[in-house]
């Protein structure tokens, strides 16, 4: 685990809110679990995560990409290389690191269209061909949410706080924007929620592939 980032007060656990995922123990299922696995979280490190992925073998790598400047500013006209390192810098991982699952969030939507496309760029070293991805998109770019920041309970439940910081302006990109501008994945399944939101499980679309 990326021990930079802090962890909660395990005593706050028992007043959070929750939300069922339709998508996620799928996603898991493709996961193979006789080999180490590697996950990003975009989001901070969570106690009730930390515990679920115990029962893997597993490294968990947590981003907290949520309180960087480039997720609170936007591109500001900054040039897309420039973000892309700059994102590099941030999730701060080994080169030959590659992860089998990313944990998005609602991240994406607050991301601007540049700092996406960079985002992207960031991400790409770090996947294979079978990595997978998990997070929300939104039904239409007129759907309000609520930035929140999401742990895993059990493969079927997950945690939801209100963030610490203030809300980063809010971009949200549908379903056909999102897979136009995070070139690395492709959209599997999409689920759509009652508040507008939809969850997706995706997987790493490369040159390659």
């Amino acid at each position: 685990m990326n021990s930079a980032i802090q962890q909660d007060d395990p005593s706050t656990h028992g007043g959070l809110k929750r939300q069922q995922s339709l998508l996620f123990p799928s996603l898991l299922t493709k996961l193979d679990r006789s080999e180490r696995l590697c996950v990003l979280d975009i989001g901070p490190a969570h106690n009730e995560t930390i515990q679920f992925f115990s029962a893997y073998k597993c490294r968990l790598h947590f981003a907290g990409l949520y309180s960087e400047s480039l997720t609170r500013n936007g591109s500001e006209g900054r040039d897309r290389e420039d973000m892309a390192r700059e994102f590099k810098r941030l999730l701060s991982v080994p080169s030959a690191t590659r992860f089998d699952l990313i944990l998005f969030w609602d991240y994406t939507n607050y991301l601007d269209d540049e700092a996406l496309c960079a985002f992207s760029d960031a991400l790409t070293p770090y996947l294979h061909a079978r990595t997978l991805g998990h997070g929300f998109a939104v039904r239409s770019s007129s759907t309000r949410i609520d930035n929140r920041w999401y742990g895993i309970e059990s493969e079927h439940m997950f945690t939801v706080r209100p963030p610490r910081d203030r809300q980063p302006i809010f971009t949200p990109h549908a379903q056909a924007i999102l897979i136009n501008l995070l070139t690395c994945f492709t959209i599997d399944r999409g689920m759509l929620l009652p508040d507008g939101r939809l969850e997706v499980s995706m997987k790493a679309q490369l040159d390659s592939d």
